[in-house]
């Protein structure tokens, strides 16, 4: 029973810290990405998709901005 708990407490765990620390570098990343690419190359169908993954990924953490 108590195994079950820790399994419990440890899926938890993983989760937070995928959403709280993982998402959101991954978030950033993929903007500075994008801000590099638009700097270099101008706008472009891959800009436009990393524009597109990093509002998905703010939308999965619930926040807009």
């Amino acid at each position: 029973m108590e195994a079950k708990m820790w399994l419990f407490l440890r899926r938890r765990l993983i989760m937070w810290v995928v959403l709280a620390i993982a998402v959101p570098l991954v978030e950033w990343l993929l903007g500075k990405i994008s801000h590099t690419l638009r700097q270099r190359k101008g706008d472009s169908a891959v800009a436009r998709g990393l524009d597109t993954a990093q509002s998905g990924l703010r939308s999965l953490r619930g926040k807009r901005r």
